[in-house]
């Protein structure tokens, strides 16, 4: 992949069509893992999932596929959910120890 994108950029290929590709690799690689693992429900999750592109194809491609996707909806994939996450930990942590 990251040499079809110094290519097409050598080639003169503009950066929008560049990136489309680059995205939709992605989600393809995505759908093929998915497919390696067998699971039913895929979640996406990390910064990389801001990316608004990348999680609308992933999305559209598992379900095309008969996957369950699942994604940030409304807590952010990147520090903001891992902050989230360090609060629920801690708060089982003190509920653990009363």
């Amino acid at each position: 992949m990251v040499r079809a994108i110094l290519d097409d950029s050598k080639r003169g290929v503009p950066a929008g069509e560049i990136s489309a590709r680059f995205h939709l690799t992605l989600a393809e690689a995505i759908v093929a893992v998915a497919r390696r693992i067998g699971e039913p429900r895929v979640v996406l999750s990390g910064g990389c999932f801001q990316n608004r592109r990348l999680t609308e194809h992933a999305v559209r491609r598992l379900e095309a596929e008969g996957f369950l996707p699942y994604w940030h909806q409304r807590i952010p994939p990147n520090d903001g959910g891992i902050s989230l996450g360090q609060v629920v930990a801690a708060r089982r942590a003190l509920k653990a120890a009363e």
